[in-house]
């Protein structure tokens, strides 16, 4: 059984040929792809590997995760689909959420921020928005968070390859959002609700009525 692995953090100026040079010492690579931002044509920063057997795939993770090249540190790991069915990898495909473009995110850490969710989801596609809500009396993150990407295609990618990764020391959990969460609710993304939010449109930046008003519409 061959194996896939997505390797992100990657640095703009790698090539596929500099995969398929790394990841040969691991192993037969039998394809490595880098996809393009069809914006502007340049790497998103991540990569598709895929290895000639499952051994091989995981002898590449071991020996190249976290392995610094052209100036970063790489993150190779398993597709979901081959990560096994008992460890969770692709439990939010399944969840039974209405597939979209907007998305979940539980198990945050507090100290996780939006810049920090909007960097990390930007590696597998255009980030339209985040929202990080806070509690209105404490002011403190509620733990979760709110992403919207530009496509439900880069939506499912985002969930089949960074969820459970790790960030400011927590697991990630990422399904897409229920379409009847906010159903009858006046809470929720309104400019009360905590929390200024980060949305492309907005045009200055994080924090700004502006920006919540937006933010919420979208919502």
């Amino acid at each position: 059984m061959n194996a896939k692995l997505f390797v992100r953090n990657l640095s703009w100026s790698v090539t596929e040929q500099d995969l398929y040079d790394l990841f040969g010492q691991s192993g037969e690579v039998l394809s490595a792809k880098i996809p393009l931002r069809r914006e502007d044509g340049k790497p998103r920063g991540f990569a598709f590997v895929e290895m000639g057997s499952l051994s091989e795939g995981q002898q590449a993770i071991q020996q190249l995760n976290c392995y610094f090249l052209q100036g970063r540190d790489l993150v190779v790991d398993f597709q979901d689909e081959n990560r096994g069915a008992g460890n969770g990898g692709s439990a939010s495909l399944s969840s039974g959420s209405s597939k979209s473009n907007k998305l979940f995110v539980r198990s945050l850490s507090y100290n996780a921020t939006e810049h920090d969710l909007e960097n990390l989801f930007q590696q597998v596609g255009q980030v339209l928005s985040v929202k990080i809500p806070t509690d209105r009396d404490t002011g403190e993150p509620k733990g979760f968070g709110f992403v919207e990407m530009a496509s439900v295609d880069e939506a499912e990618q985002a969930i089949q390859s960074l969820n459970h990764t790790n960030l400011g020391g927590k697991e990630i959990v990422i399904d897409f959002q229920d379409a009847n969460r906010n159903k009858g609710k006046s809470t929720g993304f309104n400019r009360n609700s905590g929390g200024g939010g980060y949305n492309r449109s907005g045009g200055s930046g994080y924090g700004g009525q502006r920006e919540r008003s937006d933010y919420s519409s979208r919502w």
